[in-house]
């Protein structure tokens, strides 16, 4: 998923300061925590996905990039989240019936 985010943010020119290895080691090294996605599911609050990897996700739609690990992960946390009542289910959205123009 890191190795997708940095490709999208190369595509869009941002460069990471820190390689990805180094960002892995570093969150290691905090130690066993609870992130706070994870304390809004044990809370049951509204986890917010769209903000957190949705934005990702579709960012990479727009300069181009596949992105299958996000799409799995963004796919599986959504119905996790929907299983446990704490991300929303929307409505498929309903096809658009075309305009009638009338001169």
């Amino acid at each position: 998923m890191m190795e997708e985010a940095e490709k999208i943010a190369r595509r869009i020119g941002v460069h990471f300061r820190v390689d990805i290895e180094r960002r892995i080691n570093g969150a290691a090294s905090v130690g066993a925590h609870r992130t706070s996605m994870l304390q809004d599911l044990d809370k049951k609050r509204p986890i917010e996905l769209d903000a957190l990897l949705g934005v990702v996700q579709e960012m990479a739609r727009i300069v181009d990039v596949e992105t299958p690990a996000i799409d799995t992960v963004l796919a599986l946390t959504k119905q996790m989240g929907r299983v446990q009542d704490v991300y929303p289910v929307f409505p498929e959205p309903e096809e658009e019936e075309e305009s009638l123009i009338i001169d």
